[in-house]
């Protein structure tokens, strides 16, 4: 692309920023650059240097909305802030637009509550537009487009896959069948988790699964054998395109079986994008479903009294990551403790925690790429590490298959041996199914 187009599809891109929600044009005009963003950013904290503040990383996109939509940017130029674009620092704005985990810690503690993953989330959508969106992230949407989830699995491969864990849970229990249906049109409650709590973390869906069981709900439920990863990435490259197409046969799938409640995973972002963006926004008008998350959902079960545990099967030392898009988008934080309470000996916490949680260090889609695995490393992992080591614990658990990926890299990278998993995989080792708990099996 020839500087000059890529220059005009760059402003023009911006300049959309007048015609946004009130709130991004004011992030484009009240910073204060007052440091409190950087100094409660996981990528700051690891490597406290000026790229990686996030009020620098914001100014690429603000300093060219200055120059052509505010009139002192026009006027004054740089002495108001304004700059113009330079196509050769394209491939720059690119690398430290996906240095940035779109965590949302800034916008917790920034006094006039700037959110920079929004700039971070418009610097990528302008990459996106300029096909210049990091060959990993491309390559995840179009695997998830084609094929209904990231993972590139087919629907034979999910219902072996299936049967796999239906064997595994049998024998754990003795000979107790515990059922994961597929495909049941007409079942009240539909399961969307992330793929990985399929294919690669099984034991978040035998939790799940065994929650059904023990309540008398295995005909009540059902998963789809082409409908079976809730993430979506269009969300992580600004691609609202994509975002909303990957979303659209999931609605659409949940109308074909009929059901009642879409029941989301594991995953912070898949169940933000449903229930915050895709159900509130009304995208596809009104839904003949509710969303609940699965969290939510087995934290009632436990509050009324209708699961009992054996916590001897989760002796070890426990703690609890919140994902950033529960934690701070989605508001669940108390569900998942619930969960980890009842089903663990010794549960300790992070500090700090909830919304004001430290991010992974892979957020906004950085786990997936592995070319910048020493940065998720030794940069915006640092202080996750921090924490964990703190506690003691030997298991981390967290609702997110990008955490858990990211969170064993880290653990693997600096030869730690602590277990990561899910918080329903706690469940499943613990959980009372005909008065026993699981005697378990290796799933290596």
């Amino acid at each position: 692309m020839k500087p000059e187009e890529m220059k005009e599809k760059v402003v023009s891109s911006i300049k959309a920023i007048e015609k946004a929600p009130r709130s991004m044009q004011m992030y484009m005009e009240i910073c204060a650059k007052c440091g409190t963003c950087a100094s409660v950013c996981p990528i700051y904290f690891g490597k406290p240097e000026k790229r990686y503040n996030p009020a620098e990383r914001s100014d690429l996109v603000r300093r060219i909305y200055k120059r052509y939509c505010t009139m002192s940017g026009r006027l004054l130029g740089s002495l108001a802030g304004a700059q113009d674009f330079d196509p050769g620092k394209m491939q720059e704005w690119v690398e430290m637009f996906y240095e940035c985990t779109g965590c949302r810690r800034c916008a917790s503690f920034c006094p006039f509550g700037i959110d920079n993953s929004v700039i971070t989330r418009k610097g990528r959508a302008v990459a996106d537009q300029l096909g210049l969106t990091p060959k990993t992230m491309l390559k995840v949407i179009q695997v998830s487009l084609a094929t209904g989830n990231t993972d590139n699995a087919s629907p034979a491969a999910f219902k072996a896959a299936i049967e796999f864990l239906e064997e595994e849970m049998e024998e754990e229990h003795g000979g107790t069948k515990i059922k994961i249906p597929v495909d049941v049109v007409g079942a009240e409650y539909f399961y969307v988790p992330p793929s990985g709590d399929v294919l690669v973390n099984p034991e978040a869906t035998m939790g799940v699964a065994k929650v059904f069981h023990v309540l008398g709900m295995q005909d009540r439920w059902t998963m789809s054998s082409k409908c079976f990863d809730g993430a979506n990435y269009g969300l992580f490259t600004g691609d609202d395109k994509s975002m909303k197409a990957d979303n659209k046969a999931y609605v659409e799938e949940a109308r074909r079986l009929g059901v009642k409640v879409m029941l989301m995973g594991e995953c912070g972002h898949a169940h933000r994008i449903m229930k915050m963006m895709m159900e509130k926004g009304r995208w596809w008008g009104d839904l003949p479903f509710s969303i609940i998350n699965c969290m939510e959902w087995t934290a009632q079960q436990i509050e009324a009294g209708r699961l009992q545990f054996d916590k001897s099967k989760n002796a070890q030392p426990v703690t609890y990551h919140d994902p950033c898009n529960f934690g701070r988008s989605c508001g669940i934080v108390d569900e998942p403790r619930k969960i980890m309470e009842a089903s663990c000996a010794d549960f300790r916490e992070m500090y700090p925690n909830r919304a004001e949680n430290w991010c992974c260090g892979g957020g906004g889609g950085l786990s997936a790429m592995d070319e910048i695995k020493e940065f998720r490393m030794e940069v915006s992992g640092k202080k996750k590490l921090a924490q964990i080591r703190e506690t003691g614990a030997t298991y981390v658990a967290t609702a997110c298959s990008n955490c858990k990926r990211q969170l064993t890299q880290l653990m693997e990278h600096h030869g730690l041996e602590i277990e990561v998993g899910g918080v329903h995989d706690m469940l499943s080792r613990a959980i009372l199914v005909d008065g026993k708990a699981a005697e378990r099996v290796s799933y290596d």
